[in-house]
This record gives C-alpha cells, structure tokens and sequence, in this order.
C-alpha cells in the first residue's frame, strides 16, 4: 500500500478522537482546578520551600527524592506571563484575574470586573460557560468571597469595591431574583430602581454558583440584627472563641438592610454554613444532582484570617484546604459525572505584602508619625494588616516575624493545592487539569537573608546572606596554598540554611523557627511607602503616617504551573515562551469542550449563543496534496479571517486577515503546497463567530 495513503488513514483516524489543541464534544468528567494566588511570585515560594529544608542533606538536588517539598513545585510544566491590564503596566486584581475569568477579552482597565471598558457590555466567563454546559461551578477565597479576584469568574461590574451588587449577582440567575434581593429592603429607597441598581448581567441569567466558600459575610448580612452572624458548628450550637466568648461573624454591611444569607436559604436552595465544624460535617448527600442544594460558606466578615491568626485565634475558621476539600466533593455531588470547575484564591498572600508585614515601622515624626524601613523585628500584633493602624506605641508580638505570616500563608495554599493533585492522582475521578498561577505581584517581596544572633557581618543588623568563609583546620596554615585540613563554613556539611521545625495543626505540619535565636528568614520589601509614591504628602512634606498604603502591586512577570492526568493540555504551557496572561483561558476551556471560547488557538467567540454548526465550514479534498478549498456562509456581511494552524496551536499560514465579504456562500482557494505533511486546523472567524475544521496534507 502506499506510505502516503498509510499516513493518511493513520492521520484521518486521530481526527475521530479528542486531540492536544482541538475543542472536544461533550467531554465527560472532566475536572479544572484554577489555583490564583493573589499577589504570589516567585519569592514566597521560594521563602515557604526554604523553611520546609530544601537544600539540607537530602534535598539539594534536583535528582533526590527530597528536593520537590511543596505541592507547586510538583506542578510538571511552568510558564512565565505578563500581567499588564489593558490601561496600566502595573494590573489591580480585577482585570488580574478578569483575564483568567474571560480569555483574551478580558484585558481590561484596572478595577473592572468581567466587563468590556469600552462598551460597558459584559463578557461571559468560562465559569458560566461551563455551567451552561452541564459543569458543576465554584468560588472559594481566603478573601471575601466578593473580592475582586472570586468576583471576576461569576459577577460582571464596573468597579470593584461594589461588593454588595457582586453579593446580589452571586445568588440571582434571573432578573426576577434579582429584583427581588433589593425589594426585600425594609427602606423604599433602598429597592430595586433600574437606573441604579443595573441589571443582573445577561450572561449571569441562567447560571446558578454551585460553591461559594470565603469571606465577606459583611456584604450578605444586614446592617441590623441576623441570626446568621452567630457562628454555629454542625448542630447548630455557638462556637466559643479561645478567649471563652461567642464566636460571631458580627453586624452586616448592607445598608438596604436585606438579609442575603437568608434569601439565599429560603429562595435560592443554598445550605448556608459559618464554621469549620459545620463545613466539615456537611452531609454531602444534600448536594445530589441539579435539584440538590447549594453550598454558600462565609467564615469572616471580611477576610479569612491569615493563617498564621487562624492557628492563634480562630481556629473555628476552616483552612483553604479545608475548603477545597469540601467543595470539590460538593461539585462531584453536584455534577453526576460530568466534571466541574473550580477557582480556588489564597487572596491574603497579597494582603501581606501591600502591609509590608514586617517590613515597616511607624515612629513619631517632626509633623506626625511616618514610616520607617524595618530590618528584622518581630510583626505588630494583630496580624499582617495591623501596619495600616499601627503608631509608635503599638505592641508587637514577641517570637512572630514577617516571615513566619507568609510561609504560613504559602504553605496554606500549597495544601490546598494538595487536595487538587490528589484529585488527579485517582483516575475515578475523571479527567483533571490544574493550574496554578497569579493575577500579579506585589509589594516587591523578597527573600533577604537568615536571622544571625552572633553577627557575624558585625553591621548591628543580625541579618546573614551566606555562609562563612572556609577554613584551615591549622592557622598557620591560614595562608597555605594546599588544600588540606580544611574546614567548611558554619557548620560543615549541614551549611548555612533556615533553622525551622514542624508544628502541627489540624493534621497539616507548618514550619516555625526552631528557637528564638534560630536562623529564621528575612524578608524585605521593594515597594514600601518611600518608594511606590507614598511617602510623602503634599500637605506637610514627611512621610505618610498610619492609614497609608505600605506596598503596592508591581509589574513582574509571575509564574504558572500545570498539569492534568491526560497528558493533553498542561502541556500547552510550554515551549512558547513569555505567556500573556490570557493564554491560560483557552486551554481551559478546550479541556472542558466549551465551543463558546473557540480552541485553545486562543481566539474566543463573540458570545454565549454562539455555537456555530458545523455545515457552515467545509474543507474539500480532505485529505489534500497540495491545495484545497474552504467553504463558508456567511449569516451577514462583515469581515472574514481564514487562518491555518498544526496541530500543537502553531500559527502557519494566513489565508485571510479581516476581509470584506458579502452575506452568504463563499470559497477561498488555499496553497498548502509549502506544508510538511501533518494534521492542520483551518480555521475561519466570521465578525468574531468562530468555525474550526480538521484536515489532513499528504
């Protein structure tokens, strides 16, 4: 038989199945786990890796077995990308995380959610896209759960902080519901008025959020009494804090007085739970199927507590782990096997560092209190953000650093990234994709050394960057030129590395210092008050004093990891070079087949309703030798794009770029006499409608 008619069938038969780079039909089971670490780059990784004993014996290499310690740098592929918005080189999180939310039409101005800038239309996200097709959907955040980076995947606004319409969003699917959130209001100006209130966004119409799991009860609960504030375990009965005293999530934020926890129970089918206990003790029976209930977890008025204050004070919070866990069980419930997606935020990783936790001190200045660079000082006790309050006669703690907030607040997420590659792991489980990535970096975090009690570079700060100089074991050999008795620095083979041991809490292991004196890590900052433009006002010429923003978002590429059990997608991440941020999108989207986002070629649809057929895009011959046609009606006139593509998503040939075409039946004759032989991708873009054919060159 002929070698090409060989290659022909062989290429024809893959053309039948789901390929690498090609939207899938109806795929079943299958499971996206997007992991947002909101302000993460590369430098907390790093900071939590470090503590956990990478580079002590046993894991200094590459090739031993311990050297990979958390669950990201378990991750397969990494990529690096942009994070620059559509109207600034420095991004906020909402058009950060708009673009993950909505591929490449997400690119927006800074502090607009999922809405297009220009037009004030909203864009539909791949989280409602999925739902219309059949997936299970969730939000879980250590931030409130209305934040920017959740609020981007299911609620469509123009400024970010309008956190009680994203609430209203959240749990309406249809304008009546809507409405009816804001007529619940005891006050008649407070109810619905369309010229204020807008509507509810037409791609949000139809789609119910499954999971939401965070903070912000603040933006669900009334500005008066609810009988939701109190937090409560599985049986109803209140949680004690560890002071002794009724845990409560506290009086509500709305000021048109509506209980949306409440309409969310009594209208929208949502079970509704404030504590650990009681998420951990859900019945995930109750979530079966389309009819079963949905799942709505606030365990904060505002933010989650970080998790280094978690472990202190509010252990009835539940973990992002926790969280995962629970929701990913939630969605399989909710799925019956189609699969589901799932945006996962460790938003306070970001928290952190626009606090500079550690990094500053306030002391009293000629004209009022001002900011001063910190080196190694215990954080201001309560918490990370207690710098924007902070004066010079605020408490510290007395054995809490910078550093152990952060590797807390990493290593919170690396668990819940844990429970996704778990997920993965099992093949019952279906088809599972991961990623793993961030809206931006902030606060120019950074890794500056060890905590030295001897100072030993005798500059007053006990702060080390490497270890000491080698030695002769014979000084007066100290200036031998043979290399014996030598002895290494700081401890021989054991180095110069982080002194940390585990604790446990909850069943997870997190490192802490191994002593008051140990070598902990030293953090510092790059963006602080007196570099980022805040360190003066123009009122009195001195630094900014308490309130002020410490640190600010930076514009350095972050990075993503990925992987999946099909060997099909994650690897897309790779061999392409710098990312723009919204490639990570259609990747997604071609795992889970949503026809509404095109291919993983990165071109997206203009719409939900697009779902073009298949008799309006022919290829003839199929297979080709040298030349062939493309065939395609056009519904109305407009411009046409006809571009070819193999079958990795390379780019390969333009046909057509943006030409005029009439309304109805055209051919366009294509020269592939200059293609190796392979499978290709024609595909043709009518005003922003996507039609995508396979064909094969011998």
């Amino acid at each position: 038989m002929n070698a090409n008619l060989l290659l022909a069938g062989a290429l024809l038969a893959a053309t039948l199945a789901p390929h690498r780079g090609l939207a899938q039909a109806a795929p079943t089971n299958n499971n996206v786990i997007l992991y947002i670490g909101d302000g993460f780059g590369l430098a907390p990784k790093t900071a939590a890796r470090m503590a956990l004993g990478q580079g002590r014996d046993g894991k200094r290499f590459t090739t031993d077995p311990g050297f990979q310690i958390l669950s990201l740098d378990k991750m397969k592929y990494n990529a690096t990308v942009t994070t620059h918005s559509l109207n600034s080189w420095i991004t906020d999180s909402a058009p950060g995380a708009s673009v993950y939310a909505c591929g490449k039409k997400g690119k927006q101005d800074n502090e607009v959610l999922s809405l297009d800038p220009t037009s004030g239309l909203p864009i539909e996200t791949i989280l409602e896209a999925a739902k219309k097709q059949g997936y299970a959907v969730g939000i879980v955040s250590t931030a409130r759960i209305t934040h920017a980076t959740p609020a981007a995947f299911a609620s469509h606004i123009w400024f970010r902080d309008l956190e009680d319409y994203i609430a209203a969003q959240y749990v309406a699917s249809t304008q009546a519901q809507y409405e009816a959130i804001f007529n619940a209001s005891p006050t008649a100006s407070f109810q619905y008025q369309a010229n204020r209130d807008w509507v509810l966004p037409a791609p949000k119409v139809g789609v119910e959020v499954d999971v939401m799991l965070g903070g912000g009860s603040r933006h669900f609960l009334p500005n008066v009494a609810s009988p939701n504030e109190a937090i409560v375990d599985r049986n109803g009965a209140a949680i004690l804090t560890p002071a002794g005293t009724p845990a409560t999530l506290g009086r509500g934020r709305r000021a048109d007085g509506v209980d949306v926890v409440k309409y969310a129970v009594d209208q929208r089918n949502f079970k509704y739970v404030n504590s650990r206990d009681a998420l951990l003790g859900l019945d995930i029976s109750q979530f079966s199927g389309p009819t079963g209930k949905k799942l709505l977890g606030l365990f904060n008025a505002s933010h989650v507590n970080f998790e280094q204050d978690r472990q202190t004070s509010a252990p009835y919070e539940p973990s992002l782990a926790d969280m995962t866990r629970i929701a990913i069980q939630v969605l399989q419930a909710k799925s019956k096997g189609k699969g589901f997606f799932l945006m996962v935020e460790s938003g306070r990783i970001d928290h952190l560092e626009h606090a500079n936790a550690g990094g500053i001190s306030v002391v009293a200045g000629a004209a009022g209190n001002v900011y001063t660079v910190d080196a190694d000082k215990p954080a201001y006790a309560g918490g990370g953000e207690a710098n924007y309050v902070a004066t010079p006669a605020s408490p510290r703690t007395t054995d809490v650093y910078a550093s152990d907030y952060m590797i807390k607040e990493v290593i919170a997420f690396d668990y819940a990234v844990a429970e996704g590659r778990a997920l993965m792991a099992a093949p019952a489980n279906g088809k599972t994709l991961l990623f793993s990535t961030s809206d931006h970096e902030c606060g120019g975090f950074a890794v500056t050394g060890l905590h030295d009690e001897a100072d030993a570079q005798q500059n007053g700060t006990k702060i080390r960057t490497y270890s000491g100089q080698i030695k002769k074991a014979n000084v007066a050999e100290a200036g031998f030129a043979t290399p014996t008795g030598l002895v290494r620095g700081d401890g021989g083979p054991g180095g110069w590395y982080p002194d940390y041991v585990l604790t446990s809490f909850q069943g997870k292991d997190y490192p802490q210092p191994a002593s008051a004196t140990a070598r902990r890590i030293v953090v510092a900052y790059g963006s602080n008050p007196l570099t980022n433009g805040n360190g003066t006002r123009a009122s009195t010429g001195v630094g900014s004093n308490q309130g002020a923003t410490p640190g600010n978002h930076t514009p350095q590429d972050i990075w993503v990891g990925a992987e999946d059990n099909t060997n099909t997608h994650a690897v897309q991440l790779i061999g392409r070079g710098l990312l723009d941020n919204t490639a990570l999108t259609p990747i997604m989207a071609d795992f889970m087949g949503l026809t509404v986002y095109g291919s993983t070629l990165g071109i997206r649809a203009s719409g939900p309703n697009t779902n073009p057929s298949a008799d309006q895009l022919q290829l003839s011959p199929v297979p080709f030798g040298d030349k062939f046609s493309v065939s395609f009606t056009a519904p109305t006139a407009g411009s046409v794009s006809l571009v070819l593509f193999n079958e990795v998503g390379q780019r390969v040939l333009t046909v057509l770029t943006d030409k005029s075409y009439s309304a109805g039946a055209h051919v366009v004759a294509v020269d592939g006499s200059q293609l190796r032989a392979g499978l290709y991708v024609a595909t043709v873009t009518l005003n922003g409608q996507v039609l995508t054919k396979k064909t094969v060159k011998l």
